[in-house]
């Protein structure tokens, strides 16, 4: 029984480190997971605007601000390695938080068709971004 359970922890123990260093070896790890979020949330403005909500908008496009307030914070102090990159991720991630509260804006005056609108153009931004970051290496 015991000759089992050593080659299962050692096997176990190499399979948990190489995973824990994988993570350490992915500088853009935190700035791709907060796009992604960014991302989903502006998903949700879109998906719950179009089902006439526009308090789901002004929720969901306010944790879209200050996703992209915190990614703006990220990238400031730990900017990418490649040029030119900083001020690409900086200037998609202005026009998110720029098209963010116009919806916020619009859907708190009860416009919510002109709120999805923009929040639809939210959602093409985070995708944008997204893309910037998984094509980031």
């Amino acid at each position: 029984m015991q000759k089992v359970i050593l080659p299962f922890l050692i096997l176990i123990t190499l399979l948990l480190s190489s995973v824990s260093a994988g993570a350490a070896d992915d500088p853009l790890r935190e700035f791709r997971q907060l796009s992604n979020e960014i991302y989903r949330l502006s998903q949700d403005m879109v998906f719950h605007g179009s089902e006439g909500h526009a308090e789901e908008i002004v929720t969901y496009g306010q944790k879209v601000i200050e996703r992209t307030d915190k990614m703006m914070k990220e990238v400031e102090s730990r900017p990418p390695k490649k040029k030119g990159e900083k001020e690409k991720w900086i200037g998609s991630l202005k026009e998110i938080h720029q098209k963010a509260n116009e919806a916020v804006s619009l859907a708190q005056q009860n416009k919510t068709s002109a709120a999805v609108a923009a929040s639809r153009k939210v959602s093409f931004q985070a995708k944008q971004l997204r893309q910037q970051l998984q094509n980031s290496h």
